[in-house]
């Protein structure tokens, strides 16, 4: 393992654990029916699981996703106003959040969950609920959409104010989804943040804003002052991202790997390589391909090998600046040095 790496990784692994307590799972399964938070049996079942993961005594996951899925509650009254789908969803969520070390084993079961043929419930549940309504509760519509987007609120907090460091744990939990499933070229949501996070950090936003002097009580700082006060917290959210999935990115920054890529799946005739296909999600951020429509952003293409050298350099710039924290240009320069080997490795 090289030095820049491990140093990164002994730094995140550190800041993560602070972050954590496997054992605090004590606002988990506190049942509220007005509420419909988690169960106790819903808690016991995932803790059990994500506890065991990856051991001797690991669990089975398609067993897990069935107890855990089950709507024959013996604590939920028949007539009560519940959404399962939400419910789950939510203790997946907060669970990988507050206690990262478990971010793998939940994304294991949560594909477990999708796999099922259909879920645990009685026929009485079956026609009260509905089809649908159970189809979109095994396909954890809840989780992959509005817990998924909950890190754009986490970052929000975490760039502006002075946020909890729930926004590294996100991306931490991101990068691992992106590792467990390599992007497909027209599901590509987690690679589209990860380098949405180096556009930001690197090139966009508070690097381009103009230099405005005084004027008369108002004062307008410099292009560099308003990026330093940034630089503190954007270049620490990329370390996830590197860290874990930096082999990933520097692989579809391969224009020739993906130009081919995309002539096999124009003669396969895939389902999705269609006008209407793209026109839909064409304004869709977390959904939008990186490559089909060949954008150009800032005279650079969107994703190039000389893109990923750009960022290099930019980094190196901001290793070099004194405003900014020590810890800050730590991560730059490792980050350069991990790019760098990444490169040496190949795509």
């Amino acid at each position: 393992m090289s030095t820049a790496l491990s140093i990164l990784q002994n730094a995140l692994a550190k800041e993560l654990d602070s972050l954590s307590d496997p054992e605090d799972w004590s606002e988990f399964g506190l049942m509220d029916v007005e509420e419909d938070t988690s169960t106790p049996e819903e808690v016991s079942a995932l803790r059990e699981f994500v506890q065991a993961y990856n051991t001797p005594n690991a669990l089975d996951a398609e067993e897990t996703a069935r107890k855990l899925m089950s709507l024959n509650e013996d604590r939920v009254p028949c007539d009560g106003d519940i959404d399962k789908g939400w419910r789950i969803a939510w203790l997946l969520y907060e669970v990988g959040i507050q206690m990262v070390q478990y971010q793998v084993a939940i994304l294991v079961v949560s594909d477990a969950v999708m796999a099922l043929p259909r879920l645990d419930a009685t026929p009485e549940q079956e026609v009260r609920f509905g089809k649908e309504k159970l189809e979109r509760w095994r396909k954890l519509e809840v989780f992959w959409y509005d817990c998924w987007n909950e890190r754009w609120d986490r970052y929000n907090e975490f760039r502006y104010g002075n946020g909890i460091g729930g926004y590294i744990a996100a991306n931490a939990w991101v990068a691992r989804h992106l590792v467990l499933h390599l992007p497909d070229f027209y599901y590509t949501s987690d690679l589209s943040l990860a380098f949405s996070r180096m556009i930001l950090a690197l090139e966009k936003d508070l690097w381009n804003h103009p230099d405005v002097e005084e004027d008369d009580e108002v004062v307008i700082r410099s292009r560099k002052d308003y990026t330093i006060a940034t630089l503190n917290t954007d270049v620490h959210a990329l370390v996830p991202f590197l860290v874990i999935a930096g082999d990933i990115m520097y692989r579809y920054t391969d224009r020739e790997m993906i130009a081919r890529r995309f002539a096999e799946a124009d003669q396969e005739n895939h389902v999705h390589n269609t006008r209407e296909f793209w026109q839909r999600f064409s304004t869709n951020r977390s959904e939008r391909s990186l490559w089909k429509a060949e954008k150009k952003v800032d005279q650079h293409e969107w994703l190039t090998r000389e893109r990923w050298a750009f960022w290099k350099k930019r980094l190196a710039w901001i290793s070099e600046q004194t405003e900014l924290l020590q810890r800050t240009r730590d991560e730059a320069i490792m980050i350069v040095q991990l790019m760098t080997e990444i490169e040496g490795r190949g795509a």
